[in-house]
């Protein structure tokens, strides 16, 4: 079903309130929505203190798994109030279907991963559509690395700066204070990576390519090759053996999904279990992602043996 026909279905009081019978008024000004949680954090990083923009966030963090949201009648409001939605591009956005089509005219859609290199998903056995070639389908995870996130902040503050000019070199001072932190973890990455004899990791699903692409690591194998499905117990001998025959170490489990076969897995072939997290569920504060990503770091430096 079309999205404006659906809504036609929608009483005229829903489409005016938020929730509380509180009344949405447009006061002007600029509204954005960001498709999930990293993009807002993103967004709202480079939005800072503006006046007169709201931002807000598609995918609740509280909903669990990504890959297999669905749309709900006030996500499909969201969008239709909006004057810009930022998605991060690379297939992970299917769940909106229709919905890009029927926005209304004027809206402006941005891809904040424009123009980096995508990586192929090596484990991943998505059920969506792929955004592929014959390597299989991309790897739509791209804030979860730093050096990642500074081209999708650029990509963000170019499309507010164009769809809000007056606030232009706002977005620009903020972007570039911004920038300057995710530059400076990626660089205490980096050092920090040098030092770890080990380089081989077992992660909950594949979310981490990129991450692994910029410390130079290995990711032996993925518990979930559909994310939120648990393995068979063949594919669990298997992740056990491949663990000590490669001597990777360690598992990580993130958070917004099942871990019970990560740890089996973990106990069986005698490793420690560490949390990677690619921020997707937890709170909305702006400081949330670079606290993820410094916590990320930390965890890669105590299971891979850098201290």
């Amino acid at each position: 079903m079309k999205v404006r026909a659906f809504l036609a279905f929608i009483p005229s009081t829903l489409l005016l309130s938020c929730g509380g019978g509180e009344v949405v008024e447009d006061g002007g000004g600029l509204t954005v929505v960001a498709s999930i949680l990293p993009i807002y954090l993103l967004t709202e990083n480079v939005v800072g203190n503006t006046t007169g923009v709201t931002v807000d966030v598609l995918v609740s963090p509280e909903a669990g798994d990504i890959h297999n949201y669905q749309l709900v009648p006030g996500d499909l409001l969201k969008l239709n109030r909006a004057d810009l939605v930022i998605l991060n591009g690379l297939g992970l956005e299917g769940f909106l279907g229709d919905a890009l089509a029927d926005l209304p005219e004027g809206t402006e859609i941005v891809t904040a991963g424009e123009g980096i290199e995508p990586l192929p998903l090596t484990f991943h056995n998505h059920q969506g559509e792929p955004h592929g070639d014959e390597h299989g389908e991309w790897d739509p995870h791209l804030w979860v690395s730093p050096r990642n996130a500074v081209r999708m902040t650029q990509n963000i503050r170019d499309a507010l700066a164009e769809a809000d000019p007056a606030h232009a070199d706002a977005y620009r001072a903020n972007a570039a204070e911004f920038i300057a932190r995710l530059e400076a973890l990626y660089e205490k990455m980096l050092t920090a990576a040098r030092g770890w004899p080990n380089r081989a990791i077992v992660t909950n699903h594949d979310a981490f390519g990129y991450l692994a692409r910029d410390l130079d690591l290995e990711i032996a194998g993925v518990v979930m090759l559909t994310p939120g499905a648990s393995p068979s117990a063949g594919e669990m001998l298997r992740l056990v053996g491949m663990i000590r025959n490669k001597g990777a170490a360690a598992v990580f489990v993130e958070p917004g999904y099942p871990e019970g076969s990560a740890r089996n897995i973990a106990r069986d072939a005698e490793v420690p279990v560490y949390v990677l997290d690619p921020c997707t569920t937890g709170g909305t504060d702006p400081g949330r992602f670079l606290e993820v990503m410094e916590k990320n770091l930390e965890n890669l430096d105590a299971a891979l043996g850098g201290r």
